[in-house]
């Protein structure tokens, strides 16, 4: 009779090494980095309130939906709201690219030159912002380029 301890292995094809690794053993995680990626994950759940502008375009959605790590948040068009930053973030790199057509040289209108316009799909403002290093994350995000 088994005890309350024991386990039952089952018993199948064996791994090579290629599989498991080079057998290095357990990847130890130091304090710093331990400490940074709370750190990070404390700041990217802070509870901002932002407004997502309305649009005015027909057909366009009064809430939108966003999606981070498999988990929804809905928002209200034109309400303030308040929402973690990990979804402010998903609003700042949501951008759409629309493109210009310019000819350079009007005396060889086959040269058209492409230019890139690119503007967030749901224009946002933040209204309270818990961190004092929330405005400089949200302009590196949003200077990025698309």
């Amino acid at each position: 009779m088994p005890k309350e301890h024991d386990a039952e292995v089952k018993s199948g094809a064996a791994f090579t090494l290629d599989e498991i690794g080079e057998g290095k053993g357990i990847e130890t995680v130091k304090d710093v980095e331990a400490k940074a990626t709370m750190e990070l994950e404390k700041f990217m759940n802070d509870i901002l309130e932002v407004v997502v502008h309305e649009d005015g375009q027909p057909g366009s959605l009064d809430v939108i939906l966003l999606t981070v790590n498999g988990t929804n948040q809905p928002i209200i068009r034109g309400r303030v709201q308040k929402i973690r930053r990990k979804y402010v973030e998903s609003l700042a790199r949501s951008r759409l690219t629309a493109y210009e057509q310019r000819v350079m040289d009007p005396t060889r209108p086959e040269n058209i030159q492409m230019v890139p316009k690119v503007a967030l799909t749901y224009p946002f403002s933040v209204r309270k912002d818990p961190s004092r290093n929330g405005a400089a994350w949200l302009d590196a995000i949003l200077s990025t380029p698309a």
